[in-house]
Order: structure tokens, then sequence, then C-alpha cells
């Protein structure tokens, strides 16, 4: 700035000198011309008229050239002076843009939003700007002269002095690394460092350092980092993976524990070949059938199969994906896999169990029904005896009615049938064998359990009436389990009407298809009914209103019916009594007909 300042000054002082250089020539040439004209005249010949009018012309002329010249001086000088104005001129104007200019790169460099360092070889700091020392909680005075380690934590010096290092070992080459910083108040500050080294006019090196902070965004990688190792984590600990599928590229993601549960390792790419060579082969059909209408119709799915592992071992999963549209238009399934191999074996556990524990109901149900059994089994014994003894009346005669003879065979035989019949139904019932569903018609489930509680009925003086609808759609069942459920539900009710002598005691059973299409099977009784404090808890393991009761059946009866898909319920009456019902779906070749 001195250097701007002292140029003007030098142009103004070399004006002034040719300003008055031209004074004194022009002072110079009239002496000179006045000196020559007394020489002359003095010293001269005499002068003669001709003589001094040519020497007066001679004079005149050569005042004249000396003005011309001083004219042509003064008018060189005028454009110099002009010229150099000009140029003084510009030269401000630049010196005050530059003043500008560098008023302006220095409220850069102090308020840039971007740190700014200069070190020296041993890392004392320079300068630092303004932004800076504010970002670190210091000033700027607190920094200069200062070791630039102060700013680093002290398990990362060692990471800045060979960074710094390398600055100085490759003169003029920009390298960058990310670094944690401490603030004043101990406090971590992530930056990304773009260094250089440069070689002042002095010789000296010094190394300029520009730090970008990078906090937010090391954060963010930080949290992402968690969450998915949280998320992994989650996964292996639920047994459920994640995947990608994009249909229209066939490419598929595959997160660590999916790449467990199909026992393969890690690989950059999963293809289908890769998922079907992993499903059993008992259900590799049915899933590709679904894989290829989700790939066509573009809905989201969810289906169970087995997988085979190359070891041998069986495993179950489930898959659910929801579909959704790129970027590009297409369609992706974004889903989730689950090993749910351990809740089927507890589920296979828990149905034995199941299986076993009704079986010990119905077995106590039996017993129970004793003498009712008893009861069925005489009365076609008791026939049988009385039909043999006529017949044998009929051949005894002197002239055999072998007509009545016949008669009474097919009445014994009759007799027979029905008693085996009983007897088969009892076996069933307490033999303890695997569920086997089956078509059948409700109303036959019906009839033949009415046929083993008939006795209780009569003993315990109830009226039963049937109102079973006709041409019932079949239902997928398992016979000997629907027994159970309505010999338990006929026999809840008989024993919820002992107390009711006021009035009739009337057991009604019907069967119907209901709106939605379901077989319903209805138990009403005349009973005491159910007290507000125990409906929510009816159908609760344990729980019992019998004295001598295990609060199993009903618990046992609404699984039973639950694991065909139906739903069993109960409700009290508008009058005196309790309703119990349970629904059942149709089978499903009557659905598609």
């Amino acid at each position: 700035m001195a250097e701007c300042l002292v140029l003007p000054m030098m142009r103004n002082q070399t004006m002034k000198s040719w300003r008055s250089a031209e004074q004194w020539l022009l002072g110079s040439m009239v002496l000179a011309l006045v000196a020559a004209a007394c020489i002359w005249l003095v010293l001269g010949p005499a002068p003669t008229a001709p003589g001094d009018l040519l020497a007066i012309v001679l004079l005149i002329a050569l005042l004249l050239v000396s003005l011309i010249m001083m004219r042509m001086v003064g008018s060189t000088r005028r454009q110099m002076e002009a010229a150099l104005q000009g140029r003084a001129r510009a030269e401000q104007r630049a010196t005050e843009a530059l003043r500008d200019s560098e008023a302006q790169w220095k409220e850069v460099f102090e308020h840039n939003p971007v740190m700014y360092f200069m070190v020296d070889a041993t890392g004392t700091v320079l300068s630092v700007n303004t932004f800076g020392a504010a970002q670190l909680g210091y000033s700027v005075s607190e920094l200069l002269g200062q070791s630039v380690l102060q700013v680093f934590f002290e398990e990362d010096r060692d990471l800045v002095r060979e960074s710094v290092a390398v600055c100085l070992e490759n003169i003029g080459q920009t390298h960058s690394w990310e670094i944690r910083k401490t603030r004043k108040d101990g406090s971590a500050l992530w930056v990304r460092e773009n260094a250089k080294s440069v070689r002042r006019l002095d010789k000296q090196l010094i190394v300029l350092i520009a730090c970008e902070d990078i906090t937010e965004r090391k954060e963010a990688e930080n949290a992402l980092r968690q969450s998915k190792t949280y998320l992994a984590e989650a996964q292996r600990l639920s047994h459920t993976g994640s995947f990608g599928w994009r249909v229209d590229s066939g490419e598929i993601i595959w997160s660590e524990e999916t790449f467990r549960i199909f026992g393969y390792d890690k690989a950059p790419s999963v293809t289908l070949d890769m998922v079907f060579q992993r499903i059993h082969p008992d259900d590799r059909a049915r899933a590709k059938q679904t894989i290829d209408r989700a790939s066509s119709d573009g809905k989201d799915f969810d289906h169970g199969y087995r997988l085979l592992l190359p070891d041998g071992s069986v495993k179950h999963v489930h898959a659910t994906a929801h579909a959704a549209t790129d970027a590009s238009g297409g369609t992706e399934f974004v889903g989730a896999v689950t090993d749910v191999t351990a809740r089927k074996r507890a589920e296979e556990e828990l149905h034995e169990a199941q299986a076993g524990l009704a079986h010990v109901t119905r077995v106590t149900a039996l017993g129970e029904l004793a003498a009712s059994i008893a009861h069925e089994v005489n009365q076609p014994l008791a026939a049988v005896v009385t039909n043999a003894a006529a017949c044998l009346r009929w051949l005894d005669r002197e002239t055999p009615n072998l007509d009545e003879a016949r008669g009474t065979v097919r009445s014994i035989i009759k007799d027979g049938s029905r008693a085996g019949e009983v007897i088969q139904r009892v076996r069933g019932l307490v033999n303890k064998t695997a569920g086997q569903k089956a078509p059948l018609h409700l109303n036959e489930v019906v009839d033949e359990v009415i046929t083993l509680v008939q006795h209780e009925l009569f003993s315990h003086r109830v009226l039963l009436r049937l109102e079973l609808a006709p041409a019932l759609p079949l239902v997928l069942a398992d016979r000997i389990q629907l027994q159970q459920v309505i010999l338990n539900l006929v026999v809840n009710g008989i024993e919820a009407m002992q107390a009711v002598t006021d009035r009739p005691r009337e057991l009604v059973i019907q069967t119907h298809q209901d709106e939605t299409h379901q077989i319903l099977l209805t138990v009403k009784d005349c009973g005491i009914g159910i007290a507000a404090d125990n409906a929510d808890r009816l159908f609760d393991a344990f729980f019992t209103t019998k004295s001598s009761g295990m609060g199993m059946g009903l618990s046992i009866c609404r699984s039973i019916v639950d694991a065909h898909g139906g739903r069993l319920s109960a409700s009290g009456n508008v009058g005196p009594g309790t309703t119990f019902q349970f629904t059942l779906p149709l089978h499903q070749e009557d659905n598609t007909r």
C-alpha cells in the first residue's frame, strides 16, 4: 500500500520538472537571441539598411521558430501530463480495487465457515481465522504461537504428526484425512482436513490447512452403523431375515440372517435358483406357484414352506413380502423370512399334549356316561335274546313258521349291529389315535352322539329337540374330535338343568348354514345360565364351576374347533339358560363347486 501512495507523488514531481525545464529553455533562447543581437551590433561591421533589415528579419524568424518550438514542447508536455494523470488515476483505481479486494479476502478468511490454519514445519500455529478459532472455543490470540497438537485428542496426535510429515515431504500436493478435534470445553469435533505445504519467499516451509466440519455426517454414519448392528442382532435373536427382490432385473438382496437361515455363506448376489435349491422338494412346486403369481400380479404374498439343508436337516420358514413400485416404475418386493422351526416343534408338542389331555377328557366323560352306554348296549342285546327265543319258538312248532323265524333273525341281526355300532363309537372315543380329518356330514355326528346320551337324557328328565337342517354341505373334520365337542356341550347342558324344577328341562340342538356360508351348530339349554363374573373365563384352562370338574372340557373344545378353522362361543339366553355354538368352514371342494 505504501508503494501505491509513493507513485502519484513521483509523477507530480516529474510534471513540475518538465514545466521548469520548458520555462528555462524559453528564457535561455530569448537571452541567447538578445546576446547575439548585441554582439552583432557592437562588434559587427557597420550596419547598412538592407543588412539591418535582414538581421531583424532573421532575428524575428529565429524568435518565431523559438516560439513554435516552445509551443510544440508545451503541447507535448501537456499530452504527457494528461497521459501521466490518466495513468495516475488508473493506478489509483487499481490501488483502491486492490484495497477492497484485500479487505474482502480478509473478511472471507476471517468469517468463512471453514477453519483455516497455517502452521510451520514444527506444527506451530502461524495463522488461524476467527471462525476456526471460535469453532474450537478459542480466540485467535490463544492459538497463535501454540502447537497445533493441542486441538487434537492425545490418541490422535501421532496421526497428525504423520499427516503433516507427508505434506512436508510432498511440497505442493494436497492431502486429505478425517480426524477428531477437541474443543476448549473437551467436546469432540469431526473434521475433514485438506492440507498442502508451500515454500515462502524466505524459503521457510509452511503447511496450509482447510478444515471442514463433518460432525453431523459422522454422527449420522455412526447412528446408521449402530442401527445396522441393532437390526442385525435383532434379526439374529428373532431368527428373522430381510430381503428385497426387483422383479424386472431379478436382483435379490439378503440380510446376513437370511443367508444364515438358508444355509449359505454371504455372497455379493443371490438368485431365485439359490432359493429353490434350498426349498424342500415336496414344497418346491407350491413355492414356485406363489412366486410366479406374485411376479405377475405385483401383489403382496405370504406363504410358508420347508427348507432342506445340505446336512439333511429341515427348517420350517415363513415368508411375507410387500409389493412396491421402484424409481423406474417396476415392481419390487420388500419382505422378511422367519425361521419358525422351533415354533412348529412347540406346536407339535402342544398338539400332542392337547391330544393326550383330550383323550383323558373323553375317557372321563365316558366314565360318567357308563350307565348310559351300558343301557344303549343292553337294549339291543336284550332284544337279541328275546328275538332269538322267539325264533326258536317259531321253529319248534309242528309246522315251523319259517317266515316269522326269518323276521326274528333279521331283527337279531339289526339289534346286533346296533350294539356293535355303540361299542365301536365308544372304542373310537376311548382309543388314543392321531386326528384324521375327512369330509363328513355334521348331522350324522350329532346322531352318533345322541345315541350315547339317550339314557342321560331319560334319567335327568330332559326333553331333547333336534332342529337339524337337511342337505347341509360337507365339512372337513375329525369325526372323533367333533363327537367329543358335541358330547361335552350336550352333557354340560344336561348338568346345567339339574337344579331346574319350575319349568320343563329342554335341550335344543340346531344345525344350519349361516349367512357367511359356514356350518353352525347350536346347543341351547334352559338351565341356570352363566354368571356375569364367569363369562370371560368360561373357556380358560382349569376354570370350572363344577365341584368335581377338571376345568379342561370347554378349553379343549375351543382348541379343537380352532384347529378346524372355526370358532366356539357362549352367550346367555334372553330367557333362562345358555347357548353354546360353534362354526365350521365348508369343505373346500364344496366351496369350489
